[in-house]
């Protein structure tokens, strides 16, 4: 049998020493804090944060292809963060993986759109139509709201399940004619001639990313989700003192020019530290309540079980 021996002067088996290390590799692994999150402009200021040095804990960023692959690492505990949807938060609880909201990162007011080929025309053109949607994640909120605001029956369409990270290749293809999708595929999108029939300021205010953390996490990592906290809202102060160098970093990110990048926020509203106490504070706090219309909104669409009973689980605590 192969024989290892240690800097110690110990010799070892070979499956010995592999098994040490795996156990080493995972403990060394989960160490750190890790953040999981899909390319969108309301997420690049956690990035922002880490460029500018504003961690001082040891806070890793993860980056997914899709918010589906941002779920599941979440769910599989390989991210003990996440930056979602409030709708997937709703998903999340619905699974009966408990867990709590420490931060609003954005509101969509206009950010989430639906993308056609120009002889669609408007969104009556959705009828008899292709849409690419990812099924497990904003976009199907997305769909779901808008044919409900336009009086279109959901069974007059053909959904293609693709994740966001394959929108701009479903379009091309012509695999599909709608994409429902987000920045930075809608500037993409916007170049390759497509059309924007359908935006979130039509269903102003449901649709807010959130930052949530597994619920015994934040009992054992409070330094750390503090520090993701105070980092973030450092980054927004540096939008606004460095705009140039902040652009540039989230356009070198999202594959933008950074006019394009700096263009990606319009539709965005990125709540102050008061405007975030102010939703997640009190009995009655205005994201639980629209935690609660998404519920009854996802109920009667069909998205979750009927008898399902999510409830928001707000934490102000590592607010700065």
């Amino acid at each position: 049998m192969l024989r290892i021996r240690t800097i110690l002067g110990k010799s070892f088996s070979l499956p010995f020493l592999l098994l040490s290390l795996l156990l080493t590799s995972q403990l060394t692994l989960a160490d750190p804090l890790r953040v999981g999150t899909t390319l969108w402009p309301g997420y690049e200021p956690l990035y922002l944060a880490e460029e500018i040095n504003a961690y001082k804990e040891d806070i890793r960023m993860i980056d997914y292809p899709s918010t589906s692959e941002v779920l599941r690492a979440f769910k599989n505990r390989i991210v003990e963060v996440a930056a979602l949807t409030l709708d997937e938060v709703v998903l999340l609880e619905e699974s009966n993986i408990p867990v709590q909201i420490i931060l609003v990162l954005d509101v969509s007011e206009g950010a989430d759109v639906i993308m056609v080929r120009p002889e669609l025309k408007n969104i009556q053109g959705l009828k008899g139509a292709r849409v690419a949607v990812e099924s497990t994640a904003v976009g199907a909120y997305t769909l779901s709201r808008a044919l409900e605001v336009h009086n279109i029956d959901i069974s007059d369409i053909s959904l293609v399940n693709v994740e966001n990270s394959s929108h701009k290749e479903a379009y091309e293809n012509n695999t599909a004619d709608a994409v429902v999708t987000y920045e930075p595929i809608r500037t993409q999108l916007l170049n390759l001639g497509a059309i924007e029939v359908f935006n979130s300021t039509e269903i102003p205010g449901e649709i807010v990313d959130v930052l949530v953390v597994h619920q015994d996490v934040s009992q054992t990592h409070k330094d750390e989700l503090y520090d993701i906290s105070k980092g973030w809202f450092k980054a927004l102060k540096h939008m606004k003192d460095e705009p140039v160098a902040s652009y540039n970093f989230i356009a070198s990110r999202m594959k933008l020019t950074p006019r394009e990048a700096k263009e990606s926020y319009i539709g965005l509203s990125l709540p102050s530290l008061d405007k975030n106490r102010l939703m997640l504070t009190g009995s009655s706090a205005p994201l639980a309540e629209t935690f609660d219309r998404l519920t009854q909104h996802m109920k009667h669409s069909g998205l979750i079980q009927p008898s399902a009973n999510p409830k928001a689980v707000l934490n102000t605590q590592f607010l700065p």
